[in-house]
């Protein structure tokens, strides 16, 4: 998983597989069922963000109360914050339909893109 980042106020990207943002649903999922508060799901930052400015670090949810919001911290991680039903609907995002399509998180402060990309990774097989 990657999440490119410019501060010039478009929404953030979220890239990886479909097999893999499957994958991350499932851990986010297995999350939200746990008597966990926080969990962190890392990205690769390595390589270049072109056309973004920047890698983030990775996407950290915290179980709370009320609606989700989706904020960056100053740590360079995507924090995601709501009650376990808000985060459970934001979770579903992560089931791309299919790969090479997207879909988008909407929340506030910020939004998300969540894309699945077929050929993510391939340049690490050459």
């Amino acid at each position: 998983m990657r999440i490119f980042f410019s501060p010039d106020g478009s929404d953030p990207m979220l890239l990886d597989t479909q097999a893999a943002l499957k994958a991350i649903h499932q851990e986010l999922r297995a999350f939200l069922a746990s008597s966990a508060k926080t969990a962190d799901f890392p990205a690769a930052t390595d390589g270049s963000p072109e056309p973004y400015s920047e890698f983030l670090c990775g996407l950290r949810l915290i179980k709370g109360a009320g609606e989700a919001r989706l904020t960056l911290g100053s740590d360079r991680w995507l924090v995601l914050e709501g009650s376990v039903v808000e985060l459970g609907e934001c979770a579903s995002k992560f089931l791309v339909e299919e790969e090479d399509g997207h879909t988008h998180l909407y929340t506030t402060p910020v939004s998300l893109i969540i894309e699945a990309d077929s050929t993510w990774g391939s340049e690490l097989a050459s």
